[in-house]
């Protein structure tokens, strides 16, 4: 979907995901993280688990992006409202 549309935002709402398989992390540090690395995505506002187990896998896997060459900033939310406000902050500009 992000390469498909060139998608530049994105929210990721992860609030009641739960702990994520070892089978599953292994595949996103291996196919996930490095599409996310290379795709067009300059913002990612990400809603945090209420799972602690979840919140420092997925840490571990944005550090593990963050050693791809990357222009993407991730920034956490507690407020679906603000992250939403952060990730539209000068699309008007980018709208003919």
């Amino acid at each position: 979907m992000i390469n498909r549309f060139s998608l530049t935002r994105w929210l990721a709402d992860d609030r009641l995901m739960g702990p994520i398989a070892p089978a599953d992390l292994d595949w996103s540090l291996q196919v996930h993280v490095p599409a996310m690395a290379k795709s067009s995505l300059l913002r990612m506002a990400y809603l945090p688990s209420l799972s602690e187990e979840n919140r420092e896998t997925v840490e571990f896997m944005i550090d593990k992006g963050h050693t791809y060459d990357i222009n993407m900033v991730v920034r956490n939310f507690q407020d679906k409202q603000e992250a939403m406000a952060w990730l539209f902050e000068g699309m008007e500009q980018m709208i003919p």
